[in-house]
């Protein structure tokens, strides 16, 4: 560790505000310059935690000073401590403690902690991560995060903080000219714990700075290509794909591969590649790459580990991408350096590598797919996957949740291709709107972070993260270290890079779903939400998931409610928000009375989402044989309320069932006829709200870029 005084002179050259003191031997007389009372802090190379061991005296006069240190040399020595000097400083003023620190973490680089200091920390962890280097804007972003944050601004006749001195000292510890960005290597935690916050200055009155070797997290060291933008269209819809490892005898996974091509209408040339076998699954087979007379875009490689480098050097300069499926790489201890020799291999070949231990490509409008029987239909949702079995179900789920793809990428190990470069080419290329990734991997998320962060380019991301628990925290050599666990970083990195993190596989097929349907170009104000359908407590289950996802449904303004009153419906309606209507007002001309109430709702409320939801189910039965198609009508009634309203406010739509198969049905054909007209559906209130907060965080998102670019703030 460096001394407090060593520390403090660091941050003093960085601008960042410590109190007046010196560092003097036991025994030596105080110098004259500082200003009683003082506080006295013990100096020993192997104190980490000086209150603890006595090693802290607050409110001392000079006259006090040779017997302080006597007793807390008597102290340190009782928890095995030698006392080699002493910090006098001046006392700062009272104000709200707070700590900040940071943990430099392999692959990750410096993360940067913010909460609520002293003791507290440990209590009540209210604590926001984000990555170095940060501007004052996500600064501002880590701090709205704590709950304590009331109580810096005064909550309850409390003294309100100099919030924008607080932001100047993290800005200068963490910002891109910030002392983090100068430090040494060797130089691995900060904690300034606390740092005293009054209503005039941030002050950093202690000071631990832990100097230790970088470890390493076993990340992929390989580096990028050499930057170069890598043009992707032939992995994503290939003229020539080359299948190297199908078998003419027991048909195996490349042997099913080849019959995907076969089902989903390929219309390229296939290739197998086989040393003993003349015909593969019907076609004529070349005994190795060497033989190929044209081109490759694509080699699908299911060889055993050990033969796969071997094999697509014969491909040197005829083959563009090679996704090896083989397992038994850097996934294991036994296969680092079989896959390094891999790496080594395709970069001397001029081939990019995709994987290895990974399921494949499916690319929609290539007809090219991992599954069998997938769903083809071009789209523009590309998905990158560090797992391959997730991968099938994320096509499986977001099929039936109406997601048509562009693409999805099982990347495995990403030796050489990786998520960030995927995410780079997504951002360029206008066939795909949305980008979906599953991570498991905080060092990838932090190279998807930078390149998000470089882009003036956004498009709406969601991340669906694996290993979202506490481990990963650090010795508790600092507070810092302690409590930067995985389950802190992953949200830290999704805000910072302006990403929507979900939970569940279900959440991120729902976010998607909607982020590829509704028209992004609406920008909503706010996030306010407005509720229309019948079914009372339903309703009030709907306001319920909404909030949880931090999107309200106030009451609506007095002047609507007198508008809706107005429109002379049936009795029994619920106007204040969620809207409440019976079946007898949606029998209104057969359902086309929900434009009415909605072009009203809309004409002087301007909500950033209106969610209607339909008991399909009991409209059916109680409506159906009297009164038509209520459900469609209904569904166009919505559209016709967008399309003739201000814009501003996304449509969302729930088709609830009563467990039915008529039911079922019904709802399948509905969905289908609403998304056609860029309304997203949800089984239910709980996906709706997954859906919602994604589409207002990325329309946030990408209108913030779209004004940076024209230089508006």
């Amino acid at each position: 560790m460096f001394t407090e005084a060593e520390g403090k002179s660091l941050l003093s050259a960085f601008g960042i505000d410590t109190p007046q003191g010196v560092e003097i031997a036991v025994g030596q007389e105080l110098p004259g310059r500082l200003r009683e009372p003082l506080v006295v802090k013990a100096i020993s190379s192997t104190l980490v935690h000086k209150s603890d061991a006595g090693g802290v005296r607050v409110g001392v006069t000079r006259a006090d000073l040779e017997e302080v240190t006597a007793r807390m040399r008597e102290s340190l020595a009782d928890f095995g401590h030698t006392l080699e000097g002493v910090l006098v400083e001046e006392m700062v003023p009272a104000g709200h403690e707070i700590i900040v620190g940071a943990v430099r973490a392999p692959g990750l680089g410096w993360t940067v902690m913010v909460g609520l200091g002293g003791v507290l920390v440990e209590v009540f962890e209210d604590v926001a991560f984000g990555l170095a280097p940060l501007s004052n804007g996500q600064i501002l972003d880590m701090l709205q995060e704590l709950r304590g944050m009331k109580v810096l601004n005064g909550a309850r006749g409390g003294v309100k903080a100099d919030v924008p001195a607080l932001v100047t000292l993290i800005s200068r510890l963490a910002g891109p000219d910030g002392l983090l960005a100068a430090l040494p290597d060797d130089v691995v935690e900060i904690d300034l714990n606390p740092v005293i916050v009054s209503d005039t200055r941030a002050v950093a009155v202690d000071a631990r700075f832990v100097v230790g070797p970088l470890g390493t997290d076993g990340a992929n060291a390989a580096a990028r290509n050499d930057g170069t933008p890598t043009d992707f269209s032939p992995l994503f819809q290939p003229c020539r794909i080359a299948v190297l490892g199908a078998s003419g005898k027991r048909p195996n996974l490349a042997n099913r591969f080849i019959r995907n091509l076969f089902a989903g209408g390929f219309e390229g040339t296939i290739i197998p590649v086989h040393p003993a076998a003349e015909e593969i699954e019907g076609l004529p087979t070349v005994a190795s790459l060497a033989d190929v007379a044209e081109p490759i875009d694509y080699a699908f490689v299911a060889l055993p580990g050990a033969r796969v480098a071997e094999a697509l050097s014969q491909g040197a300069g005829k083959v563009r991408f090679a996704q090896v499926v083989s397992s038994g790489f850097g996934e294991v201890e036994e296969g680092k350096d079989l896959e390094a020799a891999l790496v080594a291999t395709v970069r001397g070949a001029g081939i990019r590598l995709i994987g290895p231990n990974c399921l494949g490509t499916h690319a929609s409008a290539g007809k090219l797919s991992f599954v069998p029987e997938a769903p083809l239909t071009p789209g523009t949702t590309a998905v990158v996957s560090q797992s391959g079995g997730l991968s099938v179900d994320i096509l499986r789920v977001g099929a039936s949740r109406g997601i048509d793809f562009h693409s999805v990428t099982s990347i495995g190990n990403s030796a050489d291709v990786d998520a960030a470069e995927l995410v780079e080419s997504f951002l360029r290329n206008d066939e795909v709107q949305v980008i979906g990734l599953y991570l498991e991997s905080l060092t990838v998320a932090r190279q998807v972070l930078d390149v998000l962060s470089a882009t003036a380019n956004r498009k709406p991301v969601v991340l669906l993260a694996g290993g979202r628990t506490a481990e990963g925290s650090r010795a508790a050599t600092s507070h810092t270290g302690a409590l930067a666990g995985n389950h802190r970083l992953w949200p830290a990195i999704a805000r910072q890079a302006g990403m929507t993190l979900v939970d569940s596989l279900a959440d991120f097929a729902s976010a998607l779903h909607a982020l590829s349907t509704l028209d992004l170009r609406v920008q909503p104000n706010g996030r306010e939400a407005v509720l229309f359908g019948n079914g009372g407590g339903a309703s009030v289950l709907g306001a319920d998931a909404l909030d949880r996802q931090g999107v309200s449904t106030s009451p609506l303004p007095p002047q609507v409610i007198e508008a809706l009153e107005a429109l002379d419906l049936p009795p029994g309606n619920g106007f204040h928000n969620p809207i409440d209507v019976p079946a007898g007002t949606l029998a209104v001309r057969s359902g086309a009375v929900a434009a009415d109430i909605l072009k009203t709702v809309l004409a002087d409320s301007h909500p950033a989402v209106l969610i209607s939801h339909l008991n399909v189910g009991i409209i059916q039965r109680n409506l159906g044989a009297t009164h038509g198609d209520v459900t469609g009508n209904i569904i166009d009634s919505i559209a016709k309320a967008r399309d003739e309203s201000q814009p501003g406010t996304h449509q969302i739509l729930v088709l609830k069932t009563d467990g039915s198969e008529g039911t079922a049905e019904l709802i399948t054909e509905y969905a289908q006829r609403a998304r056609k007209i860029g309304i997203p559906v949800f089984p239910a209130f709980e996906d709706a709200a997954i859906a919602a907060r994604a589409v207002l965080e990325q329309s946030k998102q990408t209108h913030q870029a779209s004004c940076g670019a024209n230089g508006r703030h």
